[in-house]
């Protein structure tokens, strides 16, 4: 595991976590349907490029995450960032997203995207991401049933 501290967060890259705190953080952010089966957490945080969690200390409470998914060598999706409710408006946002872009460019990616909640540009605005209305995200869910995209 790699990890940084940012105040009382510290924010870990790793490829196992426990289940039960990204369900909580998903279901938090909106994420979460029934449909969606919590055994299938791990190979989704193995999957990932680089996977995220930020810890409060001491109590060791999970309170945000978010991941990279790449082609390894030149671009960079982060996306799934999510904190808890309770913990937000305290920076740890800004703070996750400044560790993620750290990891992506000390992995050697040069290309960044960010894919995010509608409403959400200002807040990665922020931190030097625009916003191109040129660009065209699709999203392909053959075979099942449409979400609000």
């Amino acid at each position: 595991m790699n990890n940084s501290s940012s105040d009382s967060i510290q924010f870990l890259i790793t490829d196992i976590w426990d289940t039960d705190a990204i369900v909580t953080l998903y279901k938090e952010a909106g994420w979460w349907k029934d449909e969606y089966h919590p055994d299938e957490i791990p190979e989704f945080i193995r999957a990932s490029f680089r996977f995220c969690v930020g810890v409060h200390q001491p109590a060791g409470e999970t309170v945000a995450t978010g991941r990279i998914i790449s082609d390894g060598t030149s671009t960079g999706i982060i996306q799934d960032m999510c904190v808890l409710k309770k913990f937000r408006g305290q920076g740890i946002g800004h703070n996750l997203l400044a560790f993620l872009i750290k990891t992506a460019r000390d992995a050697g990616l040069f290309r960044i995207i960010l894919v995010a909640e509608p409403g959400t540009s200002p807040f990665y605005e922020q931190s030097e991401f625009i916003a191109d209305k040129d660009k065209i995200f699709l999203l392909y869910q053959k075979g099942r049933d449409n979400e609000d995209t």
